[in-house]
């Protein structure tokens, strides 16, 4: 934005020097040299500069870059665009000095509306038909829409009775000029009212060509979607409102057409005219006018109604990935909403197959959520399973007590995957959950509780080491072996040496012997491997005790051991 801002000061002073000197001045051929030169750097860097036109400043991409002082005079040439309805002026690359020259002779030119002048601005340089800058302009003055020209259409030809005549007396038909009023002559004599008695219909009749033309301007009036305009007629008298009752009357108004808009599929109108209303209701608001954002506050709620948004849920539906402009505008259109709307989001987030409007919708519902967390907590009530994983993705993003609160009904879901990622996410973002998860040791989900001892294994915690001693003295003759071993690393990777009473009992003493099959070997094993992932002075002493004893079963367990830890679960 700094550099357009730059760029815009050396064009407004360009444009303030024009008034002092001829436009075939040295100074002011240098001038649009060096305008030229100013805007070709700035091309190099950003392309097209765009210009939105209001009443007195200037946007580039919703930011203002030039806002003019309140004793400006009327001419400043921001006043003078605005007045003739252009709203938004396109300086392109490959611009000339010349072009600058036109454009700068024709805003001089109205610079105030005087009686000698015929035309407006926008009319003298649609005429002019400049190359590298375009515009757009605004009527918001209905009664002058276009009628049909029929000017247009070349003049009948003469029917042969006149032609005779005319030949027998060429000066018995003519006008007399000496009668006419000043500047008659110069008149069309085709130009007379179609209801005018003297013109026979062979006059009217069309040829091939002409009835073409007519059709063709037919069909331009036919198809001329007057939304965009009626917008930005509503947002132009919107703007002007003082008072509560009036904004809020037109603010009616707008919502009718922003929902005929929504129901055609208009999402780029949709966040232009939203944009709008978001500037109205910024930051710089005045403290005098915080009732505007409260009646656009209340449009945005009122917008967000049910039978409203089932147009959005019914065009979402339809939409498919390849429509890329459509499901932009869409995207954007939709974080100006209430977070109420979330719930319809939901429906159409389970049955929507492409995997870019699933990112998208997942994006949205992201956004609403940190604004409000309600509607998200009742789709968790709702649908929480048959969309586990799609509420993961979207919790997983956001945080809070409450998020935390939904993440832990989570580890209830029906599918081992869900749960599974729950349980990670809730550890990751506090270790203290593992106390609070403790009960899914014992789940039937082998998935489940590799995930939730490799979780209490990340960090050292006393609370879950003296769970994890509770659980390992309890009688395990008849658990899975491969189970008991993780609950003994995972109490080496998390526990500390008030733990190395209970592993040097289970490593060396003798009485471990009466076990019979294989349990013996497996809880001497476990210890071994708990102590060597330790890694504590202590914890060595009793390995190094266990190498020296006489026992073939004890050095056996630590041989095994080692090989754990060797394949992988070194120390840290």
């Amino acid at each position: 934005m700094q550099d357009a801002r730059q760029l815009i000061n050396i064009f407004l002073l360009a444009w303030k020097n024009y008034g002092l000197y001829p436009e075939d001045h040295t100074s002011t051929l240098k001038a649009f040299e060096n305008l030229v030169a100013a805007f070709g750097n700035f091309f190099s860097s950003h392309g097209d500069l765009r210009l939105t036109v209001e009443k007195d400043r200037f946007l580039c991409e919703s930011h203002p870059i030039h806002v003019i002082s309140p004793d400006a005079p009327a001419e400043e040439l921001i006043t003078l665009l605005y007045r003739d309805g252009i709203k938004w002026i396109e300086f392109q690359e490959g611009l000339t000095p010349e072009e600058f020259a036109a454009f700068f002779r024709i805003v001089n030119k109205y610079r105030s509306f005087a009686e000698e002048f015929e035309g407006d601005i926008v009319t003298a340089l649609m005429d002019e038909e400049l190359e590298y800058i375009d515009f757009k302009a605004v009527d918001i003055f209905w009664q002058d829409l276009l009628l049909m020209d029929f000017s247009q259409l070349p003049p009948p030809a003469p029917r042969q009775e006149e032609t005779a005549d005319q030949e027998e007396d060429p000066g018995q038909n003519a006008p007399d000029q000496s009668r006419q009023p000043e500047g008659a002559a110069r008149k069309d004599p085709y130009a007379r009212s179609i209801a005018d008695p003297s013109i026979s219909a062979a006059q009217l009749e069309l040829s091939r060509d002409d009835f073409k033309i007519l059709l063709q301007m037919i069909e331009e009036e036919e198809s001329w979607d007057i939304t965009e305009d009626l917008f930005d007629l509503l947002l132009i008298i919107l703007k002007s409102q003082t008072g509560r009752e009036e904004f809020t009357a037109v603010l009616g108004f707008i919502s009718e057409v922003a929902v005929e808009s929504i129901g055609l599929d208009k999402f780029d109108l949709l966040v232009k005219l939203f944009q709008e209303l978001g500037q109205l209701s910024g930051p710089e608001t005045s403290i005098e006018e915080d009732w505007r954002k409260i009646c656009i506050d209340r449009f945005f709620q009122d917008l967000s109604r049910p039978e409203i948004f089932q147009l959005f849920r019914d065009n979402l539906l339809k939409l498919n990935a390849g429509e890329t402009k459509k499901l932009t505008a869409l995207e954007r259109s939709l974080h100006y909403f209430s977070p109420e709307v979330i719930p319809f989001l939901a429906p159409v987030l389970i049955r929507k197959g492409s995997a870019g409007i699933r990112q998208m919708l997942l994006g949205v519902m992201v956004d609403l959520s940190r604004r409000d967390l309600a509607p998200l907590e009742k789709i968790a009530r709702q649908h929480g399973t048959e969309m586990g994983e799609e509420l993961l993705l979207i919790l997983i993003r956001l945080q809070g007590d409450r998020v935390n609160e939904i993440l832990f009904k989570m580890c209830n879901h029906s599918s081992d995957r869900v749960r599974r990622k729950a349980i990670e996410e809730l550890i990751g973002r506090d270790p203290k959950y593992a106390q609070r998860l403790f009960a899914l040791i014992d789940d039937p989900s082998q998935g489940i509780r590799t995930s939730l001892l490799a979780a209490f294994a990340k960090h050292r915690s006393g609370a879950v080491e003296t769970l994890l001693l509770n659980y390992l003295q309890d009688d395990f003759a008849r658990e899975d072996p491969g189970h008991i071993l993780a609950c003994y690393k995972a109490l080496g990777r998390c526990g500390s040496d008030r733990a190395l009473p209970f592993l040097r009992g289970v490593l060396l003493d003798r009485g471990w012997n009466s076990f019979i099959g294989s349990g013996k070997l497996i809880f001497r094993e476990g210890a071994a491997a708990a102590l060597a992932l330790l890694d504590t002075p202590a914890a060595k002493d009793v390995l190094r005790k266990a190498a020296r004893s006489r026992f073939r079963v004890i050095r056996k367990a630590l041989a095994g051991a080692r090989a754990i830890t060797d394949s992988g679960e070194n120390p840290r």
